[in-house]
């Protein structure tokens, strides 16, 4: 069995705060949330694509290759793909690109 985590990369009001961090406060605890899953052993990492707010990853694919070249073990996935919004050509090449580069995490050769 693997165990992941999915960020829907929402930017909402902290709680115990109040405060809403900045996209770029989110995109960046998205990624330390992801560097982190990888040091205490979980196996996966997945986001999803969203264009309107309160969501930040308009470009999972950008994000995830950011993480991969700072992973070594952690499968990363795009947890929704909007196809109705992207040319299918383009997410078949951007998945290979990506997937290419972290088929050892996946444990393909």
């Amino acid at each position: 069995m693997q165990c992941g985590i999915l960020s829907v990369g929402d930017v909402t009001p902290d709680p115990t705060s109040d405060r809403t961090p900045s996209e770029h406060e989110r995109i960046k605890a998205m990624v330390a949330i992801a560097l982190k899953a990888e040091e205490v052993g979980t196996d996966a990492f997945a986001t999803g694509e969203h264009h309107n707010p309160p969501f930040v990853p308009s470009s999972p694919t950008t994000m995830l290759g950011y993480i991969a070249a700072r992973t070594e073990k952690l499968i990363l996935s795009t947890a929704t793909t909007l196809t109705t919004t992207n040319d299918p050509v383009k997410i078949a090449e951007e998945r290979t690109s990506r997937c290419s580069s972290t088929w050892p995490a996946a444990g393909w050769s």
